[in-house]
């Protein structure tokens, strides 16, 4: 976070601006907001996270955190849902679901393909 900071006090410099803080009450309040639930207890949480379910699985909170700013931005923004929308939540929470699934399941189901193929498990 420094260096984007940094990043941006150079940027604001080079094009002649002068810095500024503003110092209205819900400013301040939506930046210790953020400074707080996004970033002190976020962490914290991820940590946890990776504690209980391991690396690999704490890693799809990627995939998730876009998803519920669409949601919000709907709820809250008017955000205009379109299909490519829909869709590309659909396949993210598909893909972890499959990624997240137990490997029991996940051998059921090929089993079940391999039978509705006509394909012994012993040949296969």
């Amino acid at each position: 976070m420094l260096f984007g900071a940094g990043a941006a006090v150079i940027a604001v410099l080079l094009q002649g601006k002068p810095l500024a803080f503003d110092f209205r009450p819900t400013y301040i309040a939506s930046l210790l907001y953020l400074a707080l639930f996004g970033s002190v207890i976020a962490f914290a949480a991820y940590f946890t996270l990776l504690g209980r379910i391991g690396a690999g699985r704490a890693g799809y909170v990627a995939v998730a955190v876009p998803i519920l700013a669409l949601l919000l931005s709907g709820f809250f923004e008017g955000f205009v849902w379109r299909i490519w929308t829909v869709l590309g939540i659909a396949s993210a929470v598909l893909g972890n679901l499959i990624m997240l699934a137990e490997p029991a399941g996940l051998y059921r189901w090929r089993v079940w393909r391999r039978s509705a193929r006509g394909v012994s498990s012993s040949s296969a």
